[in-house]
């Protein structure tokens, strides 16, 4: 077996436990994006699928690119300040994070067809859209009087039929359960010279356990569209997108006999740091057909985003033992692993409506099959070591529904905007029942904005809600509390614009 096989093992035997390697939540953590690049976008809940001639579209619709008249300039500063709420038994912990960034960069460079053919105009543009963003803390705190991770490690060993003597050799074991064995976590017990059973530092639990999640990053798109208008009926466009992606992690688990009443124990703590950058590509295609001067109506179709990635993964276990004995134990150092990541197809509809030329209303759906999204070693030769991954991206996750709804108002040189949307659990409906999962998603917003004959500037606010479900480690034997975090996102995007 060659080292890149036994590189794979190991991340994979260290994700059984804590989830910090590659594994299905990176279908839905690359695949699940935050459209709504503008203020006027976002403050009409990013719905725009039919409305076009909005730098938002080139991410969204490309065949809005075809509605524009002119050539335009933007930029967008934005303000985002994320809530999560972790909750575990009765205990609730609230932690915030703040972050500035821009939600978008960007120039349309608008022509007319000189001949007066049918195609009558077309468009270029290119520049930056913001997808995701990653910034968040986390923690959850529990008075656990029943089990400990030590408790988890122990089984897995039992499981697996692995001999003391052997931990230190078992690959799969190397970010975890080798590191607990070698700070005296756990060991055995022997009886006439034979193994009699082992012995855990956190025998009948009784610590408080806390979980503390640091996540960092963002994932952005290059894009590069371009579209024409067909006779002022017609709107076609296509968007060449390169992705850009950084997420770094950083999960603490410390166990701590806060109460002093477990004999020859102090404290524990796991830290686990994982870094992930890549790149990726797609391409978007899509068009408005506008019947006549109230209705509109959009399509769109994003082929699956082609990530290509790259993980950094290490991890410490520190232990505090009574009468001053620590020990402290570090993984080998990771060789970055290099995989790939296919998204799902998505396609959207789109219906919009121009009400007497001062209100336009956009409803937007969107079909995204998660249960189609892959991940691939770089190596063919070790390929198959993601199966079990991929057949529990088939196991879990299911179409998610989105909708979103965006109205605008037009008095003189003002705009008035309000938007909604709502996207369903990516989760199968046996998993939300079983695990209490469900990362269904709502938002709200609202704006206004300014418009002269070459100045605009759009200010807009969002709030949305999710929710997501976690299980810091399993028991066969008893129940282990989860964790419920809920997540609340608050931006405010400012879009400044000139028309040349």
């Amino acid at each position: 077996m060659n080292w890149k096989i036994i590189l794979v093992f190991t991340v994979l035997g260290a994700t059984i436990k804590s989830a910090e390697a590659q594994n299905d939540a990176d279908v839905l953590r690359y695949g699940m994006l935050n459209y709504g690049s503008t203020a006027r976008s976002l403050a009409m809940g990013n719905s725009f699928g039919a409305l076009g001639a909005d730098f938002s579209t080139l991410s969204v619709n490309p065949g809005g690119i075809g509605l524009y008249r002119h050539s335009e300039f933007t930029i967008s500063p934005l303000f985002f300040n994320r809530t999560m709420n972790s909750k575990i038994d009765n205990s609730t912990e609230s932690d915030n994070n703040f972050k500035f960034a821009f939600g978008n960069l960007g120039v349309v460079l608008f022509g007319e067809n000189q001949n007066r053919g049918r195609f009558k105009s077309w468009a270029f543009g290119i520049g930056y859209n913001k997808l995701n963003d990653f910034n968040s803390r986390s923690t959850s705190i529990l008075e656990n009087t029943k089990s400990s991770l030590v408790d988890s490690y122990i089984e897995q060993v039992g499981y697996d039929g692995v001999m003391p003597q052997d931990i230190q050799n078992t690959n799969a074991y190397a970010f975890d359960i080798d590191l607990a064995w070698q700070t005296y976590l756990f060991d055995t017990i022997t009886q006439n010279n034979q193994l009699y059973y082992f012995n855990n530092v956190v025998p009948f639990g009784g610590a408080q356990q806390s979980r503390i999640v640091k996540t960092r990053g963002g994932q952005g798109e290059w894009d590069f569209s371009f579209g024409t208008n067909y006779d002022d009926k017609l709107f076609l466009g296509a968007t060449f997108g390169l992705n850009t992606l950084r997420y770094e992690e950083t999960i603490t688990w410390q166990e701590k006999d806060i109460a002093d009443t477990i004999p020859y124990f102090k404290s524990f703590n796991i830290v686990t740091r994982l870094k992930t950058s890549g790149s990726g590509i797609n391409l978007k295609i899509g068009a408005i057909y506008k019947p006549n001067d109230i209705v509109r109506f959009g399509l769109a179709v994003h082929t699956p985003t082609y990530f290509t990635l790259s993980d950094e993964y290490s991890s410490t276990i520190n232990s505090d033992l009574e009468n001053g004995i620590t020990y402290s134990a570090n993984s080998p150092v990771f060789i970055p692993f290099d995989y790939n990541i296919t998204t799902p197809f998505r396609t959207i509809g789109s219906v919009a409506f121009i009400i007497a030329r001062n209100i336009a209303l956009n409803f937007d759906y969107e079909f995204i099959d998660y249960n189609q999204g892959r991940l691939n070693a770089s190596d063919k030769d070790i390929d198959a070591s993601f199966n079990s991954i991929n057949k529990g991206i088939q196991t879990k996750y299911t179409t998610s529904h989105n909708l979103r709804f965006g109205s605008e108002y037009r008095y003189d040189n003002l705009r008035f905007r309000i938007g909604a949307s709502y996207n369903t659990s990516p989760f199968k409906k046996s998993i939300r029942n079983d695990k209490q999962s469900d990362l269904s998603t709502y938002g709200l917003s609202l704006g206004f904005g300014f418009k002269s004959e070459q100045v605009f500037m759009d200010i807009a606010y969002a709030y949305s809600v999710s929710g997501s479900y976690y299980q810091p480690y399993n028991l066969s034997y008893q129940d282990v509390p989860e964790i419920t975090t809920k997540k609340f996102d608050n931006r405010v995007l400012i879009t400044v614009g000139y028309r040349f």
